[in-house]
């Protein structure tokens, strides 16, 4: 029975140290930070722990700037105080974010190295007009969605504007690469000639090269590129489907794109 009971106090022990162990932290309007876990969650308060204590603690939601849960997930409440706020609107002020693009080839989603790769190929176009703007390099924004437990399977669980926080920028760009297979055709080509000779009887006999031919697969691409602010306003949206019909159109497309938006600057 006292093995028993010393097994119980160990396991409620260690429950009790992995339920907590995982740390949520508030930030409250006057910037400071308190970490612990959101253990109740009401409509005008949450009920708080703070780290290595076990007394709940209550605070109200109009004191709360944001939490931050250990599940990477964050959730705005309520403005900073005013000298905060102008300092974070400067730190995000002209920087922009490119998240990696969505990519559906026949019906049915890419790899990882395919959406990062159209992510770099829309930040060096963007990047080469940039003038008065700092485009966050793919590498980085990268690495802070990853710290903040963001993937493109759970993207539309935040806002655009959470993101932008997220990223330290004042604009997000996203977009989404489509291409399917369409038609193809044949192109025939080779080596035709004819030659005349005569044969054993005196008769004449033509004799003709060979010829070849190539069947090509056409796609159709199309892209939409979207543009969002901090504030969550969608500056920009726009879809075009590719004049060219080979696979690789969307590099092409991506261009067209990027010099209409408000952010490309000729």
């Amino acid at each position: 029975m006292i093995i028993k009971k010393q097994f119980l106090i160990a396991l409620l022990s260690f429950l009790s140290f992995f339920c907590y162990s995982q740390i949520d932290t508030v930030t409250m309007t006057d910037g400071k930070e308190i970490r612990g876990k959101v253990v109740k969650y009401n409509p005008n308060d949450i009920q708080f722990v703070y780290q290595k204590e076990t007394l709940e603690y209550t605070l109200n939601k109009k004191d709360i700037s944001k939490i931050a849960f250990s599940s990477g997930r964050i959730e705005y409440l309520n403005d900073m105080n005013v000298a905060t706020k102008s300092s974070q609107i400067g730190d995000y002020h002209n920087k922009v974010a490119i998240l990696p693009f969505s990519y559906v080839k026949d019906q049915e989603k890419s790899n990882e190295t395919m959406t990062k790769k159209i992510q770099q190929e829309t930040y060096t176009i963007f990047n080469s007009k940039k003038q008065n703007l700092k485009f966050q390099d793919p590498s980085e924004t990268n690495a802070l969605l990853f710290k903040a437990g963001i993937n493109e399977s759970n993207l539309q669980g935040f806002t655009m504007g959470e993101v932008c926080h997220i990223l330290n920028v004042e604009y997000v760009i996203s977009g989404l690469v489509s291409i399917e297979k369409t038609n193809t055709y044949t192109s025939n080509y080779g080596n035709s000639q004819s030659k005349v000779t005569q044969n054993n009887n005196g008769g004449k006999v033509n004799s003709t090269g060979s010829s070849s031919s190539t069947t090509y697969q056409n796609y159709n691409t199309s892209i939409t590129m979207n543009i969002f602010s901090i504030n969550g306003d969608n500056l920009f949206t726009q879809n075009h489907n590719s004049f060219w019909p080979y696979e690789n159109a969307y590099k092409t497309t991506l261009d067209y794109l990027a010099k209409r938006t408000p952010l490309y600057k000729r």
